[in-house]
């Protein structure tokens, strides 16, 4: 009697084996999203790619969220959920404002794709609201009205949002030429010192120390100025 060969593999443990795949939940799916715009920013963030890196199909993707603007404003809201943990709202109003805004700043340079959704929808960013919301209590800790407060807290947002999105890194296409930072704004330094120094004296004044100036210490000071208005109206 012949003895009996081995069952064929079945096609089940063939290949990659049983429960490598990553765990497809709601807050695996954000974490992919945000690996995906921080790798390769907002243009690459399809469901057919986000699927890839998953390692499933589109259709579950979809299980979890309805489309591509609520994947961005999940991600976004996930970025944000940190901001506040590192910030103490009993200290001074104006010293919590300064680093919430440092904080917040850092966040968006950490995720450059992230400062165009921000606050787009607070239904899925209540992270975005509850730093709105801190800010406006720092406000009203001074005794503003709600009209000052309400004023006062936007404008900063604005500001810390706006700087968060547009202080870049020297685009990619310099740094493989080999330029460095500061002689890709010396460039522009240059350029201004070539201008009409009566028609241009505010660049002529900036122009000498522009390609070395550091982008967090100019943001920073420009809050300080901001806080320093505000300080100015309590009199």
């Amino acid at each position: 009697m012949q003895s009996m060969s081995p069952a064929p593999e079945s096609k089940r443990t063939r290949g990659r084996p049983r429960g490598s795949r990553p765990a497809l939940s709601l807050p695996a799916v954000v974490d992919a999203s945000v690996a995906l715009l921080d790798e390769a920013g907002q243009d690459a963030l399809t469901f057919r790619a986000l699927a890839a890196r998953m390692e499933t199909g589109v259709g579950a993707i979809y299980h979890y969220v309805t489309g591509r603007d609520e994947l961005l404003d999940r991600a976004t809201n996930a970025i944000l959920a940190d901001v506040l943990s590192g910030v103490d709202v009993r200290e001074d109003p104006f010293e919590v404002l300064r680093t919430l805004s440092a904080t917040l700043f850092d966040t968006l340079q950490a995720h450059e794709w992230a400062g165009a959704y921000l606050l787009r929808d607070t239904t899925m960013q209540p992270n975005s609201l509850r730093i709105f919301e801190a800010m406006g209590q720092q406000f009203m800790r001074m005794q503003l009205t709600s009209a000052q407060c309400f004023n006062a807290a936007s404008g900063l947002l604005s500001f810390v949002v706006g700087s968060g999105a547009e202080i870049r890194e020297m685009p990619a296409a310099f740094l493989e030429e080999g330029v460095s930072q500061e002689e890709h704004l010396q460039e522009f330094a240059d350029a201004w010192l070539a201008l009409d120094a009566h028609e241009f004296p505010f660049l002529h004044t900036i122009a000498r120390g522009f390609a070395q100036h550091d982008d967090r210490e100019q943001f920073l000071a420009g809050v300080d100025i901001y806080l320093a208005g505000v300080r100015a109206q309590l009199g």
